[in-house]
């Protein structure tokens, strides 16, 4: 048994110490020096001309980023284009960049997630946010920090100075896709969208991709326009197929595979190409020995010019989202009314709708509660989980009879998607009217959705007491107790009326 408990804290202590060693790796710059200037005062100079060259209309002058596909070629070559996408930073505000880029060198059949201290360049370092990157990482056997898939590869490592010249106080999560698996690419797209959904952060998306490679200036403008067409009217599948047979040309194409995944599920997908040109262009001596094709796009967070700096949570789901799931709630209780069994549904199109959320029905029968029931947990398909739900709140909730058949016009369903529980230490971490709270002693447990605040009015000591000793069967100060954990979480809300 001792040598079982030594064996244990020796495991422990490897874990700890490998864990440190990795969050110390800094990645240096390699391209400095060759693919662009290794002294800071050289290097801010070139940025400098070059985001004083960038020339935008009026109406994208103001477009706030929620993603920017960029090219990653020699900083004197492609930097001028990269810069028309960077210049819009500035519009918003971000302290997580989530990069995303194909390895040229590896195909392991592995997404590598960089888990060290930091991105160096002549500018500085820029952290890592590790605790994106570990939570990426146990997610998926798949996942994977293997420096040397980053150690010499360029598409990351050129869209770090454009960040640190126009951003303060971020940190960075630079994902390699070295494979290419699109099941793997859509598990990452499904990772991030739910960090980028639950996680306190401002995400800013940067997808890293040169176009065509070493044709005359007209073969490749013939290439690459095909390309921006297809990207434009969101040809996606086109797009796939044009990769697949080579009639479209982009090094970083799986990098773009799970960004405009992304883009999907956040309804993002309208791109504006802000510039395009060839290495011919930029050098015309060059040209001789075939080109390469950047380009620079932006994917709006909204289609106005507002420099609004969030969005409100519910623009998660489009209005379509929220009265799919409401009429689902209420077809699944009419079929269970008619057939005594919980309706089976066909899985929707929308990704955002597959995702597991957790989730829960509330009834209200003339303003007054009528039955309540959820999951504090995601365990299945959002669409699953609603129309089980509602089946439970019609049906199985302890504190009402069963919904009756000439109850059903008369009800109103109300749908409250939930983010994963954090555990809080303090309750002073708790706002009232926005958070839910979840308490837990031993076996009992009880729960509040946010909107509890809202429609009593309580302060947060009396809502604490209420959740312990109404809800969890517990004293009224059991929350101020060491042994018992409290939880919060965020609500989207809607419902019929």
């Amino acid at each position: 048994m001792i040598r079982k408990i030594l064996m244990g804290f020796s495991i422990f202590f490897i874990v700890i110490l490998l864990s440190q060693n990795l969050q110390s790796q800094v990645r240096e710059p390699y391209l400095a020096g060759t693919w662009y200037p290794q002294e800071k005062e050289k290097l801010e100079e070139l940025l400098n001309n070059q985001f004083e060259s960038v020339k935008l209309s009026e109406k994208e002058k103001n477009l706030v980023p929620f993603a920017l596909i960029s090219p990653h070629a020699g900083l004197e070559l492609s930097g001028g284009v990269a810069a028309h996408g960077y210049s819009l930073l500035s519009n918003g505000d971000y302290d997580c960049v989530i990069l995303i880029g194909s390895s040229h060198s590896y195909n392991t059949g592995e997404i590598s997630i960089y888990n060290g201290e930091a991105y160096q360049s002549p500018l500085g370092k820029v952290p890592i946010d590790n605790e994106i990157a570990q939570k990426l990482i146990f997610g998926n056997k798949n996942f994977v920090f293997k420096e040397k898939i980053h150690h010499r590869e360029n598409s990351l490592e050129t869209q770090i100075p454009y960040l640190q010249y126009q951003l303060e106080n971020f940190k960075i999560v630079p994902i390699l896709t070295a494979t290419q698996d699109l099941t793997l690419l859509d598990e990452l797209a499904n990772s991030l969208a739910s960090i980028i959904e639950n996680e306190d952060r401002n995400f800013l998306l940067v997808a890293s991709t040169d176009m065509s490679h070493y044709h005359s200036i007209e073969n490749a403008k013939d290439i690459d326009n095909e390309t921006i067409r297809l990207i434009k009217n969101k040809k996606w599948n086109e797009l796939k197929q044009n990769v697949i047979r080579g009639k479209s040309e982009l090094c970083g194409y799986f990098a773009i595979y799970t960004t405009v995944e992304l883009l999907k599920y956040f309804n993002k997908t309208e791109g504006i190409c802000l510039e395009y040109l060839t290495s011919g262009d930029v050098m015309p001596g060059t040209a001789s020995r075939g080109v390469v094709g950047y380009s620079s796009w932006v994917f709006p967070k909204n289609n106005s010019s507002s420099r609004n700096k969030t969005e409100n949570s519910n623009d998660r789901y489009s209005k379509e989202d929220k009265q799919y799931l409401l009429n689902l709630a209420r077809r699944s209780i009419k079929y269970y009314l008619e057939n005594g069994e919980v309706m089976k549904v066909e899985p929707p199109e929308d990704k955002r709708l597959k995702a597991k959320r957790a989730v829960f029905v509330t009834l209200n029968k003339q303003g007054t509660l009528r039955g309540c029931i959820g999951q504090l947990q995601a365990k299945m398909p959002l669409y699953q989980a609603v129309n089980q739900m509602a089946v439970s709140a019609a049906f199985n909730d302890y504190r009402f009879p069963a919904l009756k058949q000439d109850e059903l016009d008369k009800i109103n369903i109300e749908v409250s998607i939930l983010t994963p529980l954090k555990q809080v230490e303090n309750i002073s971490e708790i706002e009232m009217g926005k958070h839910g709270v979840y308490v837990k002693k031993g076996y009992k447990t009880g729960v509040f959705l946010p909107q509890v605040a809202t429609d009593t009015g309580w302060n947060r000591q009396t809502f604490m007491e209420k959740l312990c000793s109404h809800k969890a069967g517990l004293p009224k100060d059991a929350y101020l107790q060491k042994d018992t954990e409290v939880y919060t979480f965020r609500v989207i809300k809607f419902d019929e009326k």
